[in-house]
C-alpha cells in the first residue's frame, strides 16, 4: 500500500504557493499541509490534484475545485505533451524544443492560465514556495485597493529620463531594492511585492514594469530619441496617464468624426480605395482598437503628442454600413484592385456613399479626374420601314454625347469615359445589363442604332431615364391579340384554349414574329398549327410549307391532317426514292420530312423559298453546334413556328439554338447569349438578369399547362414506390459502389470536367445495379427475384392486371425490357413492345390501345417519349429514374392526355439506399429553373459538380 503524507482523518489546511520556473516564470501550485495542534502548519505536505482532490474533500469546496483544476492545466509534463510531443523529456523540451514560436505559444498558454488562476486565490491561504519546495514558506496577502500608474518623460538637454509613479493608496511604491518583486501575469498585470499582491485600477502591460525591478529609470539618448518618440512613446500616451516636460507636451484633440473615402489612380489597370476618418487634421483608419489614438509631431526641437478621442460608436456604424456595399468583404482591404472592379463599385455606391456623410476625394488622378456626376440617357425611338431607329443623347453635366459613343465602352465591360473636357466619367453599373444585349444586335448608324422590329422587345424603356412609349405594341406584355376567324375546311371543334393559341399563331404571322408554341404534350399542338395551314390553304397563299419532325412523329401528322384538313395536298419528303429535284415541292401544300433529312438534303433544301418552315419537337435542334441545328437555320421561308413541349430540356441555351431559327439575331451571338444569360442565370441565379429575360422572350413563347386549360382532363396520381434490395444485390452493390467512391475521391476538379464521359459510365454501372444485377453482372447465375425492385414490380403488376386495367412499363434500359419479355412470356401475359429498334410503332400503339387482351406495353424512355396517345392506359410504371425529370413527364403523358376519362396512377420504382434514391433529391433540388423562364426541364448530369457527384455514391 502506498504511504500517505497527509493523514485526511487529522486537521490539514489547503494552502496554494507561489513560484518562480526557470523559463516559464512565475507559476502556482496547489498542495494540502498538515496542521498542529497549536494550529500553526507542519512541515508535512502533499500537492493536490484533480486525481487525489475527493481524499481531501471535507477541508474543500466548489472553488478549491476550480483552482485545482486550472493548476493541473500547467503541470509541466502536460505542457511538454502539449507544445512537442517529440520532446523525450522536460529537459529535452526546454533545451531543444523551447524557442521562437514555441516559446511564444506557450508563454502566452501560462500568462492566460495565470490571468484567471491570481484573481480567485484573494481568499484562499496564499504562500511563496521555498527552495526546498515547501510549499508555505512566507505568507502572501492581496491589496484590499489597486494601485494608479502615471509614466514620467523627463527630458534634459542631454537624455531624456522615463519611469513610472505607482500609487497604493497614498504612498508610492517604488520597484526596485525590494526583497521580492516578481511579475505573476503580464495582460492584466498583477505584481507579488515583497508579501503582498497589487494590480491596477486601468489595465497595465507588467511587461512595461519588468525594466523597473531592477533600476528606477530608462535613460534615452538624444540622437534615439526621434524614433522612441514617434514609435514607444505614443503607445505610453494612449494608454497610460503621462506627464512630459523639457519640450515634451501632450495635447487633447476632440473633434467630430469626419469620414473620407481616398481614391488613388494606380495605373491604366489599377485603383485603390481606403477609408479613412479625420478628427481635425489627423487622418486615421478607421475601427481602432482603443478609443485613443496618439501621434507625435515635431516642431523645432519640442514634441507634441497629440491624443486623439475617437468616436469608436460612429465609426463603427459607417464600417458595418460600408461592408453591406462592399463586394470583396471589408473595404480596409481594397488597399490595391482591379481598375474597372474599383469604378463599377463606385458607380454603383458614390450616392449611398455621400448620403452616409462620407466624402469621396480622388488625392491622385494621374489617369484623369474623375467626375461622379450620374451620366443620363435620353431615348427617342421610331418605326421606319424594316427598321426600328433608336436615337439616344446621354448628359453629363455641360456635356451632350450621342449614346452611340458609349458602345465600345458597354461592350468591352470598360466604365471609364473621358469627357470632352478630359475628365472621365464613370458609367452607371446598370448600363453594362439594361444596354447591353441591346448594343450587341443593333446596327451602328450615323445618327444612333438601328433593330429589327421583333427585336424591340430588347428594349428596356423602364431603365430610361425618360423613356418612349413602345411603337410595336404587339410586343406589350398587354398586347391584345385579335380573334381570327376559323377556317372552314377544318374539320375540328377548337376548345378555347387552341383557339386562343390558334389566333396566337396568327398575331405572329401578322408582325412577322417567329414562336414556339409550348403548350404541354396531349394540349393539341398538331391541330392547332393545321388550323393555321388550313386558313392558309384557303387564302390561296400558293408556296408550300415545310414541317420538320423525328421520325417515329411523320405518321401522327399524315393521320391528323387526314383527319383534321380539306384538300390539302401532302408530300412526305423521306426514303431512299425521293425527290432531289426541289421545284416538285411547288405542286404541294405541306411537305413532310425528318430532321435527319435535312441534314442530308440541306443543298437542295435551301434553294427552295418556303411558305412556313415548321419544326416540331424542336428542341431536337437544342445543340446549336450540332450539324442539324446548322442545316436548320440554313433554310429560307417566311415565317417560322417551332412546336415543343419542353422547349428547354438541359439548359437555357437550348432556347438560344431555337430563337437562333425563329428569330434570327435577338438573343445575340451564342458566346454573348452564354456570357450575358446563361452563366448568370444557372450558376450565379441571377434575378435580375433572369426577370429580364423572361420578358425578352415573352411575346415569342406560348405555353399552357393542363392543369390551366384542359379542365375535363382527369386526375394524376403520382407515387414513388420504395424497394429494398435483396440481400446479393445489395452485396454487388456495395462492392462497386466502394471502389467507385475511391475513385472519385482521389479526383481533382480538373479531372472531374475532362473525364466526364467515364464518370457518367460508372453511375450507369450503380443505377444498372440498383434496378437489377443482371444488367452488368452477366456471368453470375442471377435470376430476376435477385432484385427487390423487381419483385416490388411484379406484386404491383399483378394488383393492377387482376383488376383489368391497363399499363404501360417505361425502362430506359432495352436489357431490362428483354428480361421482363421472357418473364411475361412464362407468364402468359400479352404485351405490346417497343424501343429504338422497333419498325412497327404504330401497329404496336393499335395493338395495345385496341386489344382489351393486351393489357401491357413495354416501352424504352426515350423512343416512347413523343408522338403517343395511349389513353387506354391508366397506370404507369417508370422502372428507373432518369437524369432529366422532363423525360419522365413526357412518359407519364403518353396515358395523360385529352382523351383519357380515367384517373391515372404513376409509379416511379426506387430502390432504397441507392443512387436512385439520390437522383430523385437531385431533381427536385435542381428544378427550380423551369418555372421561372418557361416550362423548363433540366438534365440533371449535366449540371452535377464533383462535390454533388461525391454525395451520389456516399
Amino acid at each position: 500500500m502506498a504511504i500517505r503524507l497527509i493523514d485526511a482523518e487529522k486537521p490539514f489546511r489547503p494552502v496554494y504557493s507561489i513560484f518562480r520556473h526557470e523559463f516559464l516564470g512565475c507559476l502556482v501550485s496547489s498542495h494540502v499541509v498538515q496542521e498542529l495542534e497549536n494550529g500553526r502548519l507542519s512541515l508535512r505536505h502533499q500537492g493536490l490534484n484533480p486525481n487525489n482532490f475527493d481524499q481531501f474533500i471535507s477541508q474543500l469546496d466548489a472553488d478549491d475545485r476550480r483552482l485545482v483544476n486550472l493548476i493541473a492545466k500547467l503541470n509541466i509534463k502536460s505542457m511538454v505533451k502539449k507544445f512537442a510531443p517529440k520532446a523525450k523529456s522536460i529537459n529535452d523540451f526546454f533545451i531543444k524544443y523551447f524557442k521562437d514560436e514555441i516559446k511564444n505559444m506557450a508563454l502566452v498558454y501560462v500568462n492566460r492560465q495565470m490571468a484567471e488562476i491570481v484573481p480567485l486565490l484573494h481568499d484562499r491561504e496564499l504562500f511563496t514556495m521555498g527552495n526546498d519546495g515547501y510549499p508555505a514558506r512566507q505568507p502572501v496577502n492581496f491589496s484590499e485597493v489597486k494601485a494608479d500608474i502615471r509614466f514620467h518623460f523627463e527630458r534634459t538637454p542631454e537624455v531624456t529620463k522615463y519611469y513610472p509613479q505607482i500609487m497604493l493608496h497614498d504612498r508610492r511604491i517604488f520597484l526596485t531594492n525590494r526583497r521580492e518583486v516578481d511579475l505573476l501575469t503580464d495582460n492584466p498585470a498583477w505584481m507579488l511585492v515583497d508579501d503582498q499582491i497589487i494590480t491596477f485600477n486601468e489595465p497595465v502591460e507588467g511587461r512595461k514594469l519588468v525594466p523597473f525591478f531592477k533600476k528606477d529609470h530608462i535613460s534615452i539618448a538624444r540622437n534615439v530619441e526621434e524614433t522612441y518618440f514617434k514609435k514607444f512613446v505614443p503607445q505610453i500616451v494612449e494608454r497610460y496617464e503621462v506627464a512630459a516636460s523639457g519640450g515634451l507636451d501632450i495635447t487633447d484633440i476632440q473633434e467630430p468624426a469626419q469620414f473620407r473615402l481616398l481614391v488613388n489612380d494606380m495605373d491604366q489597370s489599377a485603383i485603390s480605395l481606403k477609408l479613412r476618418v479625420a478628427y481635425g487634421d489627423h487622418l486615421l483608419l478607421p475601427r481602432p482598437a482603443q478609443r485613443v489614438k496618439v501621434e507625435a509631431r515635431a516642431d523645432g526641437d519640442s514634441y507634441t503628442f497629440y491624443r486623439i478621442h475617437r468616436d469608436k460608436a460612429a465609426e463603427e456604424d459607417v464600417m458595418r454600413l460600408l461592408e453591406r456595399l462592399a463586394d470583396h468583404g471589408q473595404l480596409l482591404n481594397w488597399e490595391y484592385m482591379d481598375r474597372q472592379d474599383g469604378l463599377r463599385w463606385l458607380a454603383i455606391n458614390v450616392p449611398a456613399l455621400e448620403e452616409m456623410g462620407i466624402e469621396v476625394v480622388q488625392k491622385d488622378a494621374t489617369q484623369g479626374q474623375l467626375t461622379f456626376e450620374t451620366p443620363r440617357v435620353e431615348i427617342v425611338t421610331r418605326q421606319e420601314g424594316d427598321w426600328f431607329d433608336i436615337r439616344a443623347i446621354v448628359r453629363i453635366g455641360p456635356h451632350e454625347i450621342p449614346f452611340v459613343k458609349f458602345r465600345k465602352h458597354i461592350m468591352q465591360g470598360r466604365r471609364d469615359f473621358k469627357l470632352p473636357d478630359g475628365t472621365i466619367a464613370i458609367l452607371p453599373e446598370n448600363w453594362f445589363s439594361d444596354y447591353r444585349h441591346l448594343l450587341e444586335i443593333a446596327e451602328e448608324r450615323e445618327d444612333g442604332l438601328a433593330i429589327r422590329p421583333y427585336q424591340a422587345a430588347v428594349l428596356d424603356l423602364g431603365a430610361y431615364e425618360n423613356g418612349a412609349q413602345r411603337t410595336l405594341s404587339g410586343l406589350s406584355p398587354e398586347a391584345k391579340i385579335d380573334d381570327v376567324a376559323i377556317p372552314t375546311g377544318l374539320k375540328a371543334t377548337l376548345r378555347p384554349y387552341q383557339k386562343k393559341g390558334y389566333d396566337w399563331l396568327d398575331f405572329l404571322q401578322a408582325y412577322k414574329l417567329g414562336g414556339i408554341l409550348a403548350d404541354d404534350m396531349g394540349l393539341g399542338k398538331t391541330l392547332q398549327t393545321l388550323s393555321l395551314l388550313q386558313r392558309e390553304k384557303e387564302r390561296k397563299v400558293g408556296i408550300p410549307s415545310l414541317i420538320v419532325m423525328p421520325t417515329s412523329l411523320i405518321y401522327n401528322w399524315m393521320n391528323e391532317a387526314n383527319r383534321f384538313t380539306t384538300d390539302i395536298r401532302i408530300l412526305i419528303h423521306t426514303g431512299v426514292g425521293r425527290s432531289k429535284d426541289p421545284s416538285a415541292f411547288s405542286a404541294y401544300d405541306l411537305i413532310f420530312t425528318t430532321y435527319g433529312i435535312v441534314r442530308q438534303d440541306i443543298k437542295i433544301l435551301k434553294e427552295f423559298p418556303f411558305h412556313y418552315v415548321i419544326l416540331d419537337e424542336s428542341q431536337m435542334i437544342k445543340n446549336p453546334a450540332s450539324k442539324t441545328a446548322q442545316a436548320i437555320r440554313e433554310l429560307k421561308t417566311r415565317y417560322r413556328l417551332s412546336l415543343t413541349g419542353t422547349p428547354l430540356e438541359n439548359s437555357l441555351m437550348d432556347l438560344w439554338s431555337q430563337m437562333s431559327f425563329l428569330n434570327p439575331g435577338l438573343l445575340g451571338s451564342e458566346s454573348f447569349f452564354r456570357d450575358f444569360y446563361v452563366q448568370p442565370i444557372e450558376k450565379a441565379h441571377d434575378e435580375k438578369r433572369m426577370t429580364h429575360l423572361k420578358r425578352l422572350i415573352h411575346p415569342f413563347i406560348l405555353r399552357r399547362t393542363k392543369e390551366q386549360v384542359a379542365e375535363e382532363l382527369p386526375p394524376k396520381i403520382e407515387q414513388i414506390r420504395f424497394c429494398r434490395m435483396t440481400t446479393k444485390q445489395k452485396s454487388i452493390y456495395d462492392d462497386i459502389k466502394s471502389a467507385y467512391r475511391n475513385y472519385l475521391l482521389d479526383m481533382s476538379n480538373t479531372e472531374f470536367r475532362s473525364q466526364k464521359l467515364s464518370i457518367l459510365a460508372g453511375l450507369q454501372k450503380l443505377r444498372q445495379i440498383a434496378i437489377h444485377p443482371g444488367l452488368v453482372e452477366e456471368g453470375q447465375d442471377l435470376r430476376l427475384s435477385d432484385s427487390g425492385k423487381y419483385l416490388e414490380f411484379v406484386r404491383l403488376l399483378e394488383e393492377v392486371l387482376a383488376k383489368g386495367a391497363k399499363v404501360l412499363i417505361f425502362s430506359q434500359f432495352v436489357r431490362l425490357l428483354q428480361l421482363l419479355r421472357k418473364d411475361l412470356d412464362a407468364r402468359k401475359i400479352r404485351y405490346a413492345y417497343l424501343d429504338g429498334g422497333t419498325r412497327n410503332r404504330q401497329q404496336q400503339v393499335n395493338l395495345f390501345q385496341n386489344d382489351s387482351d393486351v393489357p401491357a406495353f413495354l416501352i424504352s424512355l426515350k423512343a416512347g417519349g413523343v408522338g403517343l396517345n395511349l389513353t387506354a392506359a391508366e397506370y404507369v410504371f417508370i422502372l428507373d429514374p432518369w437524369w432529366n425529370p422532363a423525360v419522365e413527364a413526357q412518359a407519364i403523358d403518353r396515358s395523360h392526355r385529352i382523351g383519357q376519362v380515367n384517373t391515372v396512377f404513376s409509379y416511379k420504382f426506387i430502390t432504397k439506399g441507392s443512387i436512385e434514391e439520390k437522383i430523385v433529391r437531385l431533381q427536385e433540388r435542381k428544378a427550380k429553373l423551369s418555372s421561372d423562364i418557361v416550362s423548363v426541364e433540366q438534365d440533371i448530369f449535366k449540371q452535377l459538380d464533383l462535390k454533388e457527384l461525391h454525395a451520389l455514391v456516399d
